[in-house]
């Protein structure tokens, strides 16, 4: 009886922090700028012999990053069979390979260190294309460049004065492949001139696809991301986590806010496509309560997060809103986090649950309407305190510790004469609002104060 067929365990690539990544992307550049220069210079300059133990060097460092990835993988002889090429792209130029009979080969050879640094940047910036389609371009590519070589070498060997060895043959297939042709070898009879012919017409015709493949690949990123299909590798940043009514507008406060223009803020929400259309906006579809999707929105690394009911005017939605919180709590304990309530009973609930911060907006809105019939302009002066759009602003302003022991009138005093309105002082948990002047600055206070601008001390 055949054997029941089983799922191929999924390969996945191994994680390097992104630090090593973006210092990997920054010497493989390097490596690329010290191959041309070198190619400039005289062999036995002295210029000449430091860029390529410059280069040696860089290219300890690539194998060390290979050996890293190795062993950190789970299936390394699948890791292998698809980096390779990374081997081959940390060959370099001393010792017996300065050979003058396989140093154009190897020169060849390290331009591999374009595909792997293609590769790595897909990687880093999460462009995703099929490891089938670059396997099959891959060998295809090869396959024409050696063939090209052979057939070259063939003709040519013995009635082209140019062709000293087969290494020769291989620099002009690559320079012919890759539409350069710097004229430096060229074919002299007429089978070398079909072959030279044939190269460049399947040159085009790789180059075409490789494009073309890119091409697709950036479109469908585009396309996932409007749908929520990647994760991101991010910090610092804001998570929206829900989708009502009320998010959009926040989004748009919080850009109006100098200090945040450029945040980065990821949505985490389960909508068919991204509900906002911003530059540093991100968008994360899944539960917001999952921590898969939390991942995927590097959660654990962000700054601060936004909690919004599922619907305003179910209280039940508390009971989600307390588990998106305390998922978060796994991920970050020192994140802050800021929940919309929907039942006043719950605010201890979900204080608990970990909020730093919870917000009944239905009792805001139900107060501005009171405030605004028992005297007139209150609310306009609340919305324009509250709002990050116009006027000044209200702010927490951390006390040095040589306020401590300050009175509230003095302090006062000194931060009018930096622009700001003092109004009260945050103690722990308790918040000290319009308090008597002889209160006295304590340790670990913060004041509230009112300025146009982000104040500093």
């Amino acid at each position: 009886m055949a054997r029941p067929r089983t799922l191929s365990p999924l390969y996945v690539e191994p994680r390097m922090p992104s630090w090593w990544d973006g210092l990997v992307v920054f010497l493989t550049v390097s490596s690329l700028v010290i191959l041309v220069v070198e190619m400039a210079l005289p062999p036995d300059s002295f210029e000449s012999f430091v860029l390529r133990w410059t280069d040696a060097g860089l290219c300890g460092v690539f194998v060390l990053d290979f050996a890293v990835r190795l062993v950190r993988s789970d299936r390394r002889w699948a890791f292998v069979r698809r980096n390779w090429i990374d081997l081959l792209g940390a060959i370099p130029l001393v010792g017996p390979l300065r050979s003058l009979r396989i140093v154009r080969l190897v020169r060849i050879l390290r331009f591999t260190r374009i595909a792997i640094l293609s590769r790595r940047l897909m990687r880093r910036f999460d462009v995703s294309v099929p490891s089938e389609t670059f396997g099959s371009l891959g060998a295809v590519a090869i396959a024409i460049w050696l063939s090209a070589a052979a057939a070259f070498y063939g003709f040519e060997q013995g009635e082209n004065d140019a062709i000293d060895g087969f290494d020769d043959a291989l620099w002009w297939s690559m320079t012919t492949l890759s539409t350069v042709g710097y004229g430096d070898l060229y074919p002299r009879t007429d089978g070398g001139r079909v072959v030279a012919l044939i190269t460049m017409v399947l040159g085009v015709g790789v180059l075409g696809t490789l494009a073309a493949t890119l091409a697709t690949s950036l479109m469908d990123l585009r396309e996932r991301g409007k749908k929520g299909l990647r994760s991101y590798r991010m910090s610092h940043h804001l998570l929206v986590l829900g989708w009502n009514d009320k998010a959009a507008a926040a989004i748009d406060d919080f850009r109006h806010d100098a200090r945040h223009e450029d945040t980065k803020i990821v949505i985490v929400a389960e909508v068919p496509e991204s509900p906002i259309d911003d530059r540093n906006v991100r968008f994360v579809r899944g539960a917001p309560g999952k921590t898969e999707a939390l991942r995927r929105a590097s959660a654990e690394e962000a700054a601060a997060a936004i909690v919004f009911a599922r619907n305003p005017r179910d209280p039940r939605s508390d009971h989600e809103t307390a588990l998106v919180v305390l998922a978060l709590r796994e991920l970050s304990a020192t994140m802050k986090i800021s929940a919309e309530l929907v039942d006043p009973d719950h605010r201890e609930f979900l204080r608990r649950a970990g909020c730093d911060a919870v917000v009944d907006t239905q009792a805001v809105a139900s107060t501005l309407l009171v405030r605004s019939v028992q005297d007139v302009g209150v609310s306009d002066v609340v919305e324009e305190l509250l709002s990050n759009k116009k006027g000044s602003q209200i702010y927490r302003l951390s006390l040095l510790e040589e306020h401590v022991g300050t009175t509230f009138k003095d302090l006062t005093v000194l931060l009018l004469e930096r622009g700001c309105t003092l109004i009260g002082l945050a103690r722990g948990r308790e918040h000290l609002i319009n308090p008597d002047f002889d209160l006295r600055v304590e340790s670990g206070d913060e004041a509230f104060v009112v300025a146009k601008t982000p104040p500093t001390l």
